[in-house]
């Protein structure tokens, strides 16, 4: 499985820019205005097979259900940063910090990973790119704020 070199500043910067291109009121698409981002976890896309019957697909989606678009947030983000479309899709399934552990060399903090999760959340729960950007900052801070008051 290749990975990637990114450091938090580029998974960062490939954030908020796909946030800026997207706008901070992005949410998913509707299933229904925009059928090809969701899977069915009994479709057997060839790009999902294994993970979809591994993993149980929620509707959030790192890839597009026909392969050639990012969807969510990470893995827009991710894809901007340079990882492509085809090793995300490897990844269905999995959460944020997973994904970011195994495409990323070297790893990235365990801050930025559980970041990525919150941020991941927010989408999972309807709400929007400036939430989930808004989160992602917030578990930054945080923990980097702990860290500094820790003896």
């Amino acid at each position: 499985m290749p990975t990637f070199a990114i450091t938090e500043d580029q998974l960062t910067a490939a954030l908020h820019a796909v946030v800026a291109d997207r706008g901070l009121n992005w949410t998913y698409p509707d299933i229904d205005t925009d059928p090809e981002a969701y899977v069915d976890p009994q479709d057997h896309h060839p790009l999902f097979a294994e993970n979809s019957v591994e993993h149980g697909l929620s509707s959030c989606r790192y890839v597009s259900a026909d392969g050639h678009r990012p969807m969510c947030l990470i893995g827009a983000a991710l894809h901007r940063a340079g990882v492509p479309l085809r090793v995300l899709a490897d990844h269905e399934g999995a959460l944020a910090d997973v994904v970011l552990d195994l495409v990323i060399e070297p790893v990235l903090p365990s801050l930025v990973a559980d970041a990525t999760r919150a941020a991941q959340n927010v989408q999972d729960d309807g709400g929007t790119s400036g939430d989930a950007l808004t989160a992602y900052h917030n578990v930054l801070i945080a923990g980097r704020v702990m860290n500094r008051a820790s003896p």
